[in-house]
Parts: C-alpha cells; structure tokens; sequence
C-alpha cells in the first residue's frame, strides 16, 4: 500500500492475488483439536486451494477418509480437495471412469 507507484498495475492487494495463485498438498498433523484444524482451513482456503494428498507408500499415510470424514466441510468442499482442485488446476478435463473389474467366479 505504500509503495504503489511500484506496481501501478495491481488493482488487489499481492496476498489477495496469492490466495488465488497458491495450492498445497502438505500433510497437516493430527489434531484433537478439530477448532483449530477448521480455522486452519478456513485461512487456507481449503475449500478451492488443498489438494488431498495421501504420502503413500509412507507407513503413515493419510486415507481420503481424514478429509471425507471432517465433520465441517461441506460436501461440494471434500469433492474439491479430494480431486475436483487437481482436476482443475492441472487442466485434466473430464477423466475416463476406470472399468470395473468383474467378480471371481
């Protein structure tokens, strides 16, 4: 704001540009505190900016449950971070759906 005349261009703010610019996949650490872990994801903007990431083949890797299972996300919000975000960012289109693989006999 004070230096302006630098940037003369930026009609926002440069953090309101970042928030739109910055994507993360980071593991966040377990938490009983299911109040702090929802304002993190609130000043993340989870919803349109984390991407689910498992850390597989780690031995302690996060199932899709952790996300799916938060009880303050909203449907549309798991969708997003489980790969809607991804899809999207990475211009992926509308993926084939796998086949399914028929029951042995």
């Amino acid at each position: 704001m004070m230096r302006s005349n630098e940037a003369p261009q930026l009609k926002r703010l440069p953090s309101e540009y970042m928030r739109e610019m910055y994507y993360s996949t980071q593991p966040m650490e377990r938490t009983n505190n299911l109040e702090a872990l929802q304002l993190t994801m609130k000043m993340i903007n989870a919803e349109t900016q984390l991407m689910y990431s498992s850390d597989y083949p780690h031995w302690d890797f996060d199932l899709p449950s952790t996300i799916y299972d938060l009880p303050f996300l909203s449907e549309h919000a798991k969708k997003n971070i489980l790969g809607e975000t991804a899809r999207n960012v990475f211009n992926l289109g509308n993926l084939p759906k796998l086949a399914k693989i028929p029951a042995a006999p």
